[in-house]
């Protein structure tokens, strides 16, 4: 009898954001494992989305897509509960056609848990088990302490979580997150276990090749800085161009040069606008990337990095996954990264560089320059892991562990099970 799993993401919809890179990793990985993998998705899906997956084009609703649509008087208050009606009448016509015996859901909201406990509670034809997967995390960073606090806000998710007890105790659910610290967070405030399923990212360059690339074609002190992803605030772009300002204006001699995928202008906390400026733009030393990148253009980028700047914001990314921090780790480039959160918690395990205190500008000027005088020697220590972080990231091991049937390699063990 074939294995069948369904992944249900009701945001998918265009190429946009990662989830269609992210659901055909998982459907790929879980297909080599002998599965067939249906993949419920938006109604107006595009044609790559039901092209490339065994598609079921069927949510009406989404809570990330129907964000900026006009709100219903008073929506704000219960609109977790609205949705929550709307997407179970979808889940349960769609569950009474078919049965799974595998249901994996990747961007699980507060607006979606009434909904899943009504089908696995009190519906007969409901799948034999459900992973409800979290990549926002509770917590509230408290830049002064250095940790997280939960504002009064998480007390409806609380009792939401909570009313999943059973639920968990007896196998039909399990609650996963993909970092250490959204475990912590999340167990700290619903006292129910959750299990730890790290980001899967495929890798198919030759680590070796990709080295003797790197190595034989840097001459001195003429070092390619990268930043990839959109630029955003959470991300700390604002941070990095200040920084690059900073160098190319008291250094105009500065060997090294950078790229910086910035394809529009992002809204600052005070409500202006962001944007490269006449500085980046008009230097040669800087090569603005203004659109999005096909994955083999990224793939040679990538092979063309001596070293990724990712200056996130410990506000947004204290306990939220960068996958294109992933990716530098798996490909042995250095990287220089915001101190006290998920990222040093990756870098130190799974690759190499220089941390800087968030938000820090001067730091980030320092550490490029660190980075300048020791790349060679950052380099040999984030390629002696490389292999540790391919098999942690790896697609394979994401779906072993999401089916409970994970070979673990000794080296890994341990950051898996702690």
């Amino acid at each position: 009898m074939t294995k069948k799993l369904l992944i249900v993401e009701e945001a998918l919809r265009d190429l946009k954001a990662h989830w269609f890179e992210y659901i055909k990793t998982i459907d790929k990985g879980a297909e080599n494992l002998g599965w067939h993998v249906d993949v419920a998705c938006h109604k107006d899906a595009a044609p790559e989305i039901l092209t490339a997956f065994s598609a079921l084009p069927v949510f009406e609703h989404s809570r990330y897509l129907d964000s900026k649509k006009k709100k219903l008087p008073g929506e704000k208050h219960y609109g977790f509960i609205l949705h929550s009606i709307r997407i179970r009448k979808t889940l349960q016509s769609l569950f009474h056609n078919t049965s799974y015996s595998e249901v994996f859901v990747p961007t699980v909201l507060i607006h979606h848990l009434l909904a899943w406990y009504y089908i696995l509670k009190f519906t007969k034809k409901g799948p034999a088990h459900v992973t409800l997967f979290f990549v926002t995390n509770p917590g509230v960073w408290d830049a002064n302490r250095k940790r997280a606090f939960f504002p009064k806000s998480t007390i409806i998710l609380k009792y939401l979580l909570r009313l999943f007890k059973s639920l968990v105790k007896s196998n039909i659910v399990t609650l996963a997150v993909e970092t250490q610290g959204a475990k912590s967070e999340f167990e700290k405030l619903s006292g129910l276990p959750f299990k730890l399923l790290p980001h899967p990212v495929p890798f198919e360059q030759n680590v070796q090749e990709r080295s003797a690339l790197v190595n034989g074609s840097r001459n001195s002190k003429n070092i390619h800085f990268a930043c990839y992803g959109f630029a955003r605030h959470e991300k700390g772009s604002d941070l990095l161009k200040a920084a690059i300002e900073q160098i190319l204006k008291d250094d105009p001699g500065f060997e090294g040069h950078f790229s910086i995928q910035w394809t529009d202008p992002f809204k600052m906390p005070d409500g202006t606008n962001c944007a490269p400026g006449e500085i980046l733009t008009r230097s040669p030393k800087v090569n603005i990337i203004n659109r999005a990148l096909m994955s083999n253009e990224y793939n040679r980028l990538l092979e063309q990095t001596d070293c990724m700047i990712l200056p996130y914001r410990n506000s947004s990314y204290h306990a939220r996954v960068s996958r294109v921090a992933i990716e530098a780790a798996a490909n042995g480039i250095p990287i220089i990264y915001t101190k006290d959160g998920w990222l040093e918690e990756t870098v130190v395990n799974y690759g190499a560089g220089i941390g800087v205190a968030d938000e820090e500008i001067d730091g980030i000027v320092a550490a490029i320059y660190q980075m300048q005088e020791s790349l060679e020697r950052f380099k040999i220590l984030a390629q002696n892991v490389t292999p540790k972080a391919r098999a942690y990231y790896s697609p394979r091991h994401f779906v072993e562990l999401l089916f409970n049937t994970q070979q673990i390699p000794s080296y890994i063990r341990q950051d898996i099970t702690t």
